[in-house]
């Protein structure tokens, strides 16, 4: 397959079926690196379709395209959130939400709040609050899939919050931004968040002042919680970004029980 795109003229179009067959998935993903420099340097388009998440992670998101209910949908969705369109999950209830930190935030409330009926969910993050509310229209008004959906969109979504048809707001105008500062504006919560970050209970001072230098210097609320995990040691991402919805969580109740109930309804409508 190199061999002949490499050969190919300036300009051609290169069309390939399932690019994941008869590949390792690590070479998928080089496959699709490829065809990437191979594009720049020939000048060449290549369009692929596939059902692997290997050849899509190279992708920008503008050079994923995705088809359901006969539209195409410009933007990357996981091939796991594709199953759960056309109804080919195990689970009782599809939740699609718009990003990964999205995600995160609604996967902690419910494993918080849902207990054991937690595995009967899953979050899906299908990039952009346009891709999740459409989405979630089409899964139910679809006769063919038997089981439920929820949309959760962010505080700052121009789309319209509609609880009665399965549609949920997340509080804030910007979800990173609302976690961090709802938070940090309880200092009675520092010694737990510094042992939930993973550092040691004397480390709370350095904690409380990295906080405070991040907040001050901050620019792209989507990186806080990586650049407060280097200012406290080099902590990952995912362990700050845990520890501070944890804490969010037993502090928002309200918010939290009126997602988990929605959720549970749906479950017990199944």
């Amino acid at each position: 397959m190199i061999s002949e795109i490499e050969m190919a003229q300036p300009n051609s179009l290169i069309l390939i079926e399932e690019i994941e067959n008869g590949l390792h998935p690590v070479a998928t993903q080089r496959m699709v690196e490829y065809l990437i420099d191979a594009a720049r340097r020939k000048s060449i388009q290549a369009i692929f379709t596939t059902h692997s998440d290997y050849a899509l992670s190279p992708l920008p998101n503008e050079a994923i395209w995705a088809c359901i209910d006969g539209k195409l949908r410009q933007g990357k969705l996981s091939i796991e959130a594709l199953r759960a369109v056309s109804g080919r999950v195990d689970k009782k209830l599809a939740i699609f939400v718009e990003d990964e930190f999205a995600k995160s935030w609604v996967d902690s409330i419910l494993r918080e709040k849902l207990g054991s009926n937690f595995e009967q969910v899953e979050v899906h993050a299908v990039a952009g609050d346009g891709s999740a509310v459409s989405i979630h229209k089409y899964h139910n008004s679809n006769p063919a899939i038997s089981f439920s959906s929820l949309c959760i969109i962010d505080g700052d979504s121009r789309q319209t919050e509609d609880q009665d048809n399965g549609i949920i707001r997340l509080p804030g105008e910007n979800p990173e931004l609302k976690i961090f500062d709802d938070v940090i504006g309880h200092a009675e919560d520092m010694a737990i968040l510094t042992v939930s970050c993973q550092r040691d209970p004397a480390s709370q001072d350095i904690v409380t002042r990295s906080i405070h230098e991040v907040s001050c210097t901050n620019r792209d609320p989507h990186l806080i919680f990586s650049q407060l995990g280097i200012q406290i040691g080099w902590v990952p991402e995912t362990i700050v970004r845990g520890a501070f919805l944890s804490l969010w969580i037993r502090r928002n109740n309200d918010f939290c029980d009126l997602v988990a109930t929605k959720v549970l309804l749906l479950l017990q409508r199944e």
